[in-house]
């Protein structure tokens, strides 16, 4: 069977496949053995086991030498009973498919509706061709690939109740299969049926294997305690040889299901998240205000044409649940308040704000994780969402470093990531004093800065707080009502930065920037000045949402 687990990597199974492709092959002796060494590709940390058995179709032009051979798997290559035809020069085509039938090479192929035991693996349908293929004394080197797609499931239970069941509703079980490319496409005639994950580590990890399709999930959680949880998943399109991972929460009170870009095994096509907002969520836009998802929020047009929300975003996606712990791995959190007032740092004073008065004012915080709707940002795709919508409305997109340097007009290097401050004279809220913007000319436009804090995550790693640094008379010439505010505020852009990885050990990710407008209040800058810093995508952000372009 295939195994997960094996570490295979696929740069050995590359470096095997090169020396398949480079070498000379041998002369066929007389009564050759057919052996086949196979190379899985589009996957990694995964290899054939001894005992695995495959199917083997040889066509020479219209005539088939061989139609279903079985052929099984030991010591690095699948091998059977089969000798090859004596014409050396004549070509054939070489097709072959696991996990074997021995009722003939399937034209359709079904997923097992309960994957615990062995109908994983037996849900796993690869297939590989090879033409232009001549007898030889070698074993012929094949590239198999996976036909369907693997979900992924990891889950974090705090339910206090053991796991008994992970199932996947709405997706149809049964492919039409065409070997000869070979494929698998889902078939019309199928109907919907539920699917068993199979446990990968109890409590913690669950894996099934689907059918290529556009489909819209349901993920339920049955408890020992009798319950069973239920969360609808936004429609996705998988696509063969895909991995998609879906993150849990079980909790007493119900089922939170999020997204991990972790990709462990098979290609990385996507990602399947909670339903994120679309057209099913209200949205009504009027003059100087839109309603959306139920809440109205002010806008302001800007002297440059730009329109910006004029008050923080507080909208909930479905599947999210605002934290008031900011160690908490919730992806939104509530505000936060700091008593004093005296310029006194206390972390023991600082507390959630999660009355519905200081929600409206202050807004919610968001990691890019859940101002993405449920996307995950990795190396390879942080610069991807450069202007993305994300939980946005429609015609609506997290503001970009471009967009926030035409406000404040200062930032530290740029998106190319060129050294030294980045400087923007023209910019609306540029003061040539404070070399940056000014928050007190942010406010006489009527953008209504919300100095609202920041829940801080330096870097992966680090422990989670909220920044406390508060305004007070030596660092702010504002109004005493400013006393005890938050003086760093961070406003989220779409745009990376960059990734950071270990000194000790560079394949290590430990963080992912992205640019964020910030403020800072000081005796120089007592009016507080706005700049473009960085912060990592895991810090919890105040969300601004400005109107596409026209």
């Amino acid at each position: 069977m295939i195994n997960d687990m094996k570490k295979t990597t696929i740069a050995v199974l590359a470096a095997a496949a090169l020396m398949g492709c480079q070498k000379t092959e041998s002369p066929m002796r007389e009564n050759s053995l057919i052996r086949i060494s196979p190379v899985i590709t589009r996957v990694t940390e995964v290899n054939f086991e001894d005992g695995d058995r495959i199917g083997l179709t040889i066509m020479r032009g219209e005539e088939a030498y061989a139609d279903n051979h079985l052929m099984t798997f030991a010591d690095g290559v699948f091998s059977g009973s089969l000798t090859w035809y004596p014409e050396a020069a004549e070509t054939s085509v070489l097709t072959a498919y696991y996990p074997y039938d021995a009722e003939g090479t399937p034209t359709s192929f079904s997923v097992m509706a309960d994957q615990t035991g062995e109908g994983y693996q037996a849900s796993d349908l690869i297939a590989g061709v090879k033409t232009g293929v001549t007898p030889t004394s070698d074993a012929v080197t094949l590239n198999f690939r996976h036909l369907l797609s693997k979900i992924l499931l990891n889950i974090t239970n705090d339910s206090g109740s053991e796991i008994t069941a992970v199932k996947l509703s709405g997706s149809k079980r049964t492919a039409d299969v065409d070997l000869s490319i070979p494929s698998a496409a889902v078939s019309a005639a199928a109907e919907a049926e539920d699917i068993t994950a199979q446990t990968v580590s109890a409590g913690s990890q669950y894996r099934a294997i689907v059918v290529p399709q556009t489909v819209a999930f349901t993920l339920s959680v049955t408890t020992a305690d009798g319950k069973t949880l239920e969360q609808d998943m936004a429609s996705a399109e998988l696509k063969a040889g895909s991995q998609y991972t879906m993150t849990a929460r079980v909790t007493q009170e119900g089922l939170q299901v999020t997204v991990s870009g972790e990709i462990g095994g098979w290609t990385d096509e996507g990602e399947i998240g909670p339903d994120t907002p679309s057209e099913d969520v209200s949205f009504e836009e009027h003059d100087g205000y839109f309603v959306y998802a139920g809440q109205e929020y002010r806008t302001v047009t800007l002297s440059n044409g730009s329109v910006w929300m004029a008050e923080p975003m507080r909208y909930v996606p479905d599947g999210f649940t605002p934290s008031g712990d900011p160690t908490a791995d919730s992806h939104i959190w509530y505000p936060y308040s700091l008593s004093g007032g005296d310029g006194t740092i206390n972390a023991e004073t600082a507390t959630a704000l999660t009355d519905e008065e200081s929600i409206r004012t202050y807004g919610l915080f968001y990691d890019m994780y859940a101002a993405l709707g449920g996307v995950e940002v990795t190396a390879d795709n942080c610069y991807d969402f450069e202007g993305a919508q994300g939980i946005c409305p429609p015609g609506w997109h997290i503001p970009t470093r471009t967009e926030y340097f035409n406000l404040c007009g200062l930032s530290n290097k740029n998106a190319l990531g060129e050294s030294g401050n980045q400087i923007n004279t023209e910019a609306l809220f540029y003061d040539a004093d404070y070399g940056g913007g000014r928050y007190t000319l942010y406010q006489e436009a009527g953008w209504n800065y919300v100095l609202s804090g920041v829940r801080m995550m330096t870097n992966f790693n680090a422990t989670p707080r909220y920044q406390l640094t508060q305004l007070y008379s030596g660092n702010t010439s504002l109004s005493e009502e400013y006393y005890g505010m938050p003086a760093m505020t961070y406003h989220m852009t779409s745009t990376c930065y960059q990734p950071i990885y270990s000194s000790s050990a560079p394949e290590e990710l430990t963080n992912i920037q992205f640019f964020g407008q910030m403020t800072t209040f000081s005796s120089r800058y007592p009016e507080g000045r706005i700049n473009l810093s960085y912060v990592s995508t895991a810090s919890g952000q105040q969300l601004r949402c400005v109107k596409d372009a026209e």
